[in-house]
């Protein structure tokens, strides 16, 4: 992905990131989270959040409020280009799943072996997604976990799995990684929530 930073020392007043949001907010405008039921654009709100606490820089807060744009709605990877630069539209290129895999994991594997591949900007960007991600389940009362899977046509032994992939090839690929201690915890934490359900049970 270049030499793209990912920090910087401060973030106040970025217009890139300004804009990005607000692009964010029309195009998902309407649209629900299946986990939680909220507004969708409070993900990606959310992700850009953990990714500014970091410090993040302005390209990579960019892609963050975008990075679900290209596969949620149907916007498309020239718009984004066109409108955030070649920078922003591969990253959100790389954080897009192969909408042809109709299988959960399979999608989700791949989407995982395609982040991996891609270099340090997708990859912390997808750390902050997990996270976000297990927060909002963290959210849902454990008899709700599995409704919420089979909503997203998996089940909740199958997601925590991936999550537990998730934590390992991300822990190869940076040890010093940051949110990797926030997955493991919330990992452990739906784990238990979950009624002691085993990785690949």
């Amino acid at each position: 992905m270049g030499q793209t930073s990912t920090r910087t020392e401060s973030i106040a007043g970025s217009e890139g990131a300004d804009a990005a949001l607000r692009f964010a907010r029309r195009v998902h405008l309407g649209q629900h989270r299946k986990q939680t039921g909220g507004q969708f654009v409070e993900h990606p709100i959310a992700v850009a959040a953990l990714l500014a606490a970091e410090g993040c820089s302005d390209d990579v807060l960019i892609a963050a409020y975008l990075h679900d744009a290209v596969e949620k709605t149907p916007v498309t990877s020239d718009e984004i280009r066109l409108r955030f630069g070649d920078e922003a539209a591969a990253v959100v290129d790389a954080l897009t799943e192969d909408a042809s895999l109709e299988e959960y994991a399979e999608r989700k594997r791949a989407l995982r072996s395609q982040v991996l591949a891609a270099g340090e900007v997708p990859v912390l960007i997808y750390a902050a997604d997990r996270l976000a991600n297990m927060r909002d389940w963290l959210s849902l009362p454990p008899e709700q976990r599995e409704p919420c899977a089979g909503r997203l046509e998996t089940t909740l032994p199958e997601r925590l799995q991936l999550w537990a992939e998730d934590l390992d090839e991300l822990t190869r690929f940076d040890p010093e990684l940051v949110f990797l201690a926030g997955i493991q915890v919330g990992l452990a934490e739906l784990r238990r929530g979950s009624g002691g359900v085993a990785p690949g049970a």
